[in-house]
């Protein structure tokens, strides 16, 4: 019970943690505008979290050597806090670039400790169901800025009420310390078996040299540079090329969040009958048609394309972390994973924010190319690292 209980708890952060994720894109037709900023200019935004992640990603195996994940998570959720609460009151781009910084080391920190507890100690379910959670938190965002906008409120009283969910959020965690005592440091294998971890002994060296590895980080790089310029940019696309109304896109746009997290919800229920690999690889067919179907509906079927897109997006990322020790082996998951969430966030931080430069410069009509060529080096990517790394769980 106590195991279950703790999950849940686990399954609240990761809500928290994709409560700001679906914010930026809502939010920036009004945002840029209001800090007096190029469009073009959330790029940055998302550039300067995605390097906090990157960071906080890539020494949390050290940390989490010297403090707990409990203390990692309760203390990356109050940064996040504090950074939205502040979102609310900054009126200079800069001043709004450092709690940005604040945000991605908290969220990367949430991020790469709870994905790795619950591939250690979770069945592939628990870490599909664990995503959908996120996305959950994600479609609170899009909806809720779309409800304020229609009723002439600010995008500020959106953060200040996601960062004030945040803070109770960060209580509730900070409550849960016996359950994370309690549970100890066994793992649960599909089998049902509670092999004990081992200590954690690899080097960043001996990570990256693992066969598949580096596949493995180009994997990530190119999923979420797909999935977050989708979600950046999807408003802004809407309300270039098909001449919707900021809050229509902003609607539009988060049944991309919908459709998401109804993926992740599929793929927990039906994980134990069908393989990763076939996960994966039927998100990635799926993402394909969410593709096209954008590019050929019509404007007012744009919100149900982008919910197919999403269910697509949905059994990618979590079928690949729960591989990372299947693949490479408890003594290298947390190295691994380290590596996975950073390539994750480079890739979340400099594909969006290239786009926005071409979006501006060329043409928004260029979203749908720009998403066809990463998903292909997605495949790529994905089956080098299935043909390269041998499992080892």
């Amino acid at each position: 019970m106590f195991s279950f209980m703790l999950l849940v708890i686990i399954y609240l952060a990761f809500i928290s943690l994709g409560l700001p994720d679906s914010m930026l894109g809502a939010a920036w037709p009004m945002m840029y505008s209001d800090l007096g900023v190029p469009v073009s200019y959330a790029g940055f935004i998302s550039m300067t979290v995605c390097l906090g992640t990157t960071v906080s990603s890539l020494v949390y195996a050290k940390v989490n050597s010297r403090l707990s994940t409990w203390i990692i998570t309760a203390s990356s959720c109050a940064c996040t806090a504090i950074a939205l609460i502040s979102y609310a009151f900054i009126h200079s781009f800069p001043v709004f670039i450092i709690s940005a910084l604040l945000l991605g080391i908290g969220a990367g920190a949430v991020d790469a400790g709870l994905n790795n507890y619950v591939a250690l100690h979770y069945k592939a379910r628990a870490m599909n169901f664990l995503h959908a959670f996120w996305g959950i938190g994600t479609l609170v965002g899009p909806f809720m800025l779309s409800y304020f906008f229609a009723n002439g409120l600010s995008w500020r009283s959106g953060y200040m009420t996601i960062g004030s969910t945040q803070s109770v959020i960060c209580c509730i965690i900070l409550l849960s310390y016996p359950l994370w005592k309690k549970a100890g440091e066994s793992t649960i294998t599909e089998s049902g078996d509670k092999p004990q971890i081992k200590n954690e002994k690899s080097s960043l060296r001996d990570a990256i040299h693992q066969k598949g590895a580096v596949a493995a980080m180009l994997g990530f790089f190119t999923y979420c540079s797909m999935e977050q310029t989708s979600i950046l940019w999807a408003s802004t696309f809407l309300v270039s090329t098909r001449d919707f109304s900021e809050s229509s896109a902003a609607a539009a746009a988060g049944l991309l969040f919908w459709g998401i997290t109804a993926g992740r919800i599929i793929s927990g229920l039906i994980s134990s009958k069908v393989n990763g690999r076939t996960m994966i690889r039927s998100g990635q067919c799926m993402t394909l048609l969410g593709i096209l179907f954008i590019a050929v509906a019509p404007a007012r079927f744009a919100g149900f394309a982008f919910f197919f897109l999403g269910i697509g997006f949905g059994p990618v990322y979590p079928t690949m972390l729960h591989q990372t020790p299947e693949y490479f082996g408890i003594s290298h998951s947390a190295r691994i994973m380290g590596l996975e969430m950073s390539s994750a966030y480079i890739g979340s931080a400099a594909m969006p924010f290239l786009f926005g430069l071409i979006g501006r410069n060329i043409s928004m009509n260029l979203f749908i190319p720009y998403i066809l060529i990463i998903l292909a080096a997605n495949i790529a990517a994905i089956e080098t690292k299935m043909l390269r790394a041998k499992r080892k769980i």
